[in-house]
C-alpha cells in the first residue's frame, strides 16, 4: 500500500512544505525523523495522509505522538 503525506511544518527560517511517499505513515515518518530530527513533528504543523481509497485524513496528532515514541 503506498500513502503519501502532504502539508507542512514550522523551521526557524520559515515553513518546510512536504509530499512524500511510502508504504505506511510510519515508513515516511521514520524517514523524515532521520532527515529534520530537531524540528519534525516537535513544530507547528499541518499534515495530511491521502490513503489509495482516496480518502484524506488530518494526521498531526499521530504524528507528534509517533516523534515521542521515537525519542523515549
Amino acid at each position: 500500500m503506498t500513502v503519501i503525506l502532504t502539508g507542512w511544518y514550522e523551521k526557524e527560517c520559515g515553513a518546510i512544505v512536504l509530499d512524500e511517499t511510502g508504504e505506511s505513515l510510519s515508513d515516511i515518518v521514520a524517514r523524515l525523523i532521520k532527515r529534520d530530527p530537531e524540528d519534525f513533528g516537535h513544530t507547528d504543523m499541518e499534515l495530511e495522509l491521502h490513503l489509495p481509497s482516496g480518502e484524506i485524513r488530518l494526521v498531526e496528532d499521530q504524528v507528534e505522538s509517533m516523534v515521542k515514541d521515537e525519542y523515549i
